[in-house]
Formats: C-alpha cells, structure tokens, sequence
C-alpha cells in the first residue's frame, strides 16, 4: 500500500531526533520519511508492520527501518481511540546527516552495511533490544556531541550483531500513487478499528473504497501483497495472541473476541500464522513468564 510521506525536522542545534512517541499526540498511520528510524517498545503488546511485513510485537521491540521504507506500529491497548500513546523510543536520522561519504569511510563499513540490511527492516531479539533500548533512552537527555557519540555508539552496537532477522520480502516495492495511497488507507485505517467485529464484510470495505467487490480484491491484493481476508486474519491472530497471554479467558471467548464466527475456523487460522494451537501458545508463553 502507499504510504503517506512525512517531513521530520531536528530541533535547533541538533543534527538527528530523539523523542518518546508517548509525548506525542499524533494519529497512528502508514508512513515513510528519507531518514532511517531506530524504534524501541518497551512494554506492549500489539501490530506492526513494515513494508509488505505484518506481525505482532510485543515487550522490548526493536526494529531498525530504512529509509523510504513505510512502516507503522499499533498498540493494542489504544486500539479504536484518536491517538495511540504507547510509550515508544523513536529514533530518526537521514543516512548523510553527517555528510555524503562518512559512512563510506573504513571504520565505518559494518555501520553502513547495518543500514543498507535496513532497507528491508531489522528486528532485534529481546536480548539485543533491551540494553540499546536503554541506550536510547539515554539520548533523549543527551546534548552536544555526547548525543552523537551515544547514536554511534548504538549503531556500532548493532552492526556487530547477527541476530537481526529482515521483516519485509526481498522483492518488496513501495509504490507512490497518491490516489492509491488515499484509498487505500481509508480502508485498512477502517480494518483497524473494526478488527473485532465478526461482520467486517469484503463488501462494506469495496463501498468504502468507492469499488465493486471484484475490482477491489484485484486492487486491496495488488496494494497489500494480500487478499483482504488474510490481511485482516494476520492482524486478528495478532490480537488474540494478546489475549491468550494477558487473559484467562477461554479459547471459544478468545476467538469470538477476536471477531471469528466460529472456534474451528480461529483454530485453523491459528494454527497456520503460528504453527502450533491457541492453547499450545499460551501453556508456551506462560511456561517461559
């Protein structure tokens, strides 16, 4: 799908920004910016996607995106309200903020390949997040060319790692349809925030893309990589992850709050996105708490 485009400016005297998402009061939304995006979550539970990528994240999240490379994340918790203020250690830098050939330079070759993997997104294992995440969270204080030094630092950190798994395809191509990319929003912002009604129909979504219903499965799957019902099973599977680990709630009550009209259906498409059953995962993730 088409993203909408973000201009990002540095406050005065800084070359690059660092900011918890939570102090801002802006809309979740599918977006891309020239500058490369180091984001860390430290507790949460909810989607993300980036490029043709969709999955679940939850504590200690952390992604490196590339530039141009579209991506959002959605708490849960704020799922269906105006913004979403989940707390979120976002840094942003454009890749020749400190020149055109810096990252050409020797020192810097594991750095620069660090963030030509990037363009397919990088995320990091829990025990790699955390302690960068908490270097992060030192930036935001940081001033002067001790705040430089401490980016560096990080991406120094993190170009030594080979843990790091890529999120989008290896094909995977933005497209910059302005018109696609209007419509294209209003219909998975409605996903969204109607993600757990059981009647979230196929044809109420081509009326609100001002489509019929063949033509709008054509242009959703040419936009999204996916038809509309894997794309909106992907992110159900992902909020009733959520549940079977926060709740004791029963797997027939999880499916139904998840907006499957009935168990077997929600077993099988469990069982397809996470290769095991709703009940395996919870005893699983409770087995590791």
């Amino acid at each position: 799908m088409k993203a909408s485009f973000e201009k990002l400016v540095p406050e005065k005297g800084q070359s690059f920004r660092c900011f918890n998402r939570e102090e801002l009061r802006s809309p979740v939304k599918w977006h891309r910016h020239p500058e490369v995006e180091l984001n860390y979550i430290p507790a949460g539970v909810g989607s993300r996607m980036v490029g043709d990528h969709i999955g679940s994240f939850t504590d200690h999240e952390l992604v490196l995106v590339g530039s141009e490379l579209p991506h959002t994340w959605a708490s849960d918790e704020y799922r269906g309200q105006t913004y979403d203020l989940h707390s979120a250690v976002v840094v942003q830098f454009h890749p020749s903020f400190l020149g055109e050939g810096f990252f050409d330079l020797g020192e810097m070759v594991d750095v620069r390949n660090l963030l030509q993997r990037s363009s397919r997104g990088l995320w990091f294992p829990p025990t790699v997040a955390q302690p960068i995440g908490e270097k992060m969270a030192e930036l935001i204080s940081l001033s002067g060319a001790a705040r430089l030094v401490g980016l560096l630092s990080i991406l120094n950190d993190l170009s030594q790692q080979d843990t790091a798994e890529p999120l989008a395809s290896p094909l995977y191509r933005a497209t910059n349809n302005k018109q696609v990319e209007t419509r294209i929003q209003i219909v998975c912002d409605y996903i969204t925030h109607h993600l757990t009604d059981a009647e979230l129909s196929h044809s109420d979504l081509a009326d609100l893309a001002e489509m019929n219903p063949s033509a709008f499965s054509r242009f959703f799957k040419h936009s999204t990589g996916r038809t509309v019902s894997a794309y909106i099973n992907e992110l159900r599977i992902g909020f009733a992850c959520r549940l079977l680990t926060e709740t004791d709630d029963s797997i027939l009550s999880i499916s139904q709050q998840s907006g499957f009209q009935n168990l077997s259906n929600f077993n099988r498409r469990f069982q397809q996105h996470r290769k095991q059953t709703p009940r395996a995962y919870r005893k699983r993730f409770r087995t590791n708490a």
